[in-house]
């Protein structure tokens, strides 16, 4: 009390916000309730009005503090509510001051943040689909990723971080998409340490992006951890052919090219197990095998396992459009001519790794 009145301090000391409290006439918590009963009653605009003052109260204070948190939360639902009332122009309004403040520090967000974060992201790639004109949305992904990253770990966050680091792999931003498996990793490991199919999958997929990055040792210690799993709980014939022929391209990368068509031999005998692997698992063995032979210098094994896997029929998934986009495009890559810039995997020379498909294991 007697600091916020200023009694025995230097005028100078004075907290600022006994300044912004004259200038705007009430406290931030006041505003806050009268933002609360004009959202309830529809305005909008006042509601924002008020928030944006009670905002301007708490600016100063850290970004964990619990008041300024509490003002940033509202203001972030607020923009959710517009932006589901198909109040496209204002919800993008508020949402840009939310989400800029989020992202200069992301512990001032809390799960009302995430959410208009990832709704945005959603329907904005809809948009962009359906104009024809497909934008990145990482950025929106990101600031999810990152304010989710100071909550309690929970399903929830575990399928957002899944979900980034999938998107992530696709457009080629390898340490988000790292950052991303990393987390729903933690998560996965707190959530239920024996789910070892979840886990199992998530490692899998942690293994193609350290492959994307170029760590090949990461990747060849976490598909092995992937692996194990797999045996572990005897998952099925085409689970176990996906994650051996997947440890068989990284080990070919690393240069050991023998050991890693042993393990592809492996992997391709299992796709005939009971019951037999369906088209899109197949198709992810058969383009892990084309890698493994590229990265090995044997172009004309590698086309010929290209063209099965691309003989395959296309299996009605967003996953299977997705891998037969990107098998299509190596294979045209090999065929004209750029089989003189794949350099053999044994001569100890890095090669660039394409984005990945991630095949999700059945829980």
């Amino acid at each position: 009390v007697l600091v916020e009145i200023g009694l025995g301090l230097p005028e100078e000391t004075l907290p600022e916000v006994d300044v912004e409290l004259t200038e705007q006439g009430k406290p931030w918590y006041e505003l806050a309730r009268e933002a609360r009963v004009a959202r309830q009653a529809g305005d909008y605009e006042a509601a924002r009005e008020a928030l944006s003052k009670a905002s301007a109260q708490l600016a100063s204070r850290p970004a964990d503090n619990v008041q300024r948190r509490t003002v940033h939360s509202a203001t972030a639902r607020l923009a959710m509510l517009l932006a589901t009332s198909e109040q496209s122009e204002k919800a993008n309004e508020i949402a840009e001051d939310v989400l800029a403040e989020a992202e200069a520090d992301p512990l001032v967000g809390g799960p009302a943040t995430v959410e208009l974060a990832y709704y945005l992201a959603q329907k904005r790639t809809l948009a962009a689909k359906e104009s024809g004109l497909p934008e990145s949305q990482l950025s929106l992904l990101r600031i999810a990723l990152l304010v989710s990253e100071h909550e309690a770990a929970s399903n929830e966050r575990l399928t957002l971080a899944y979900e980034i680091s999938q998107v992530a792999s696709r457009e080629g931003d390898y340490d988000l998409a790292r950052r991303a498996i990393d987390r729903a990793v933690l998560d996965a490991k707190t959530l239920d340490a024996l789910g070892l199919s979840q886990l199992a999958t998530l490692k899998i997929a942690k293994m193609r992006i350290a492959l994307a990055q170029g760590d090949l040792a990461t990747a060849e210690a976490t598909g092995a951890a992937a692996n194990r799993l797999l045996d572990e709980f005897d998952a099925p014939a085409e689970d176990r052919a996906i994650g051996e022929a997947t440890i068989a391209r990284v080990i070919a990368e690393r240069g050991d090219t023998e050991r890693a068509r042993a393990i592809a031999l492996s992997a391709r005998s299992r796709l005939g197990g009971a019951p037999p692997a369906g088209n899109h698992g197949t198709r992810i063995v058969l383009g892990e095998l084309a890698r493994l032979e590229r990265a090995a210098g044997d172009f004309d094994a590698a086309g010929r396992l290209y063209a099965e896997a691309l003989d395959l029929p296309d299996v009605n998934l967003d996953l299977d459009t997705d891998l037969v986009e990107e098998l299509t495009q190596e294979l045209a890559a090999l065929n004209e001519g750029e089989r003189a810039d794949v350099i053999p995997a044994d001569s100890g020379a890095t090669i660039e790794p394409n984005p990945w498909t991630i095949h999700l294991l059945p829980e």
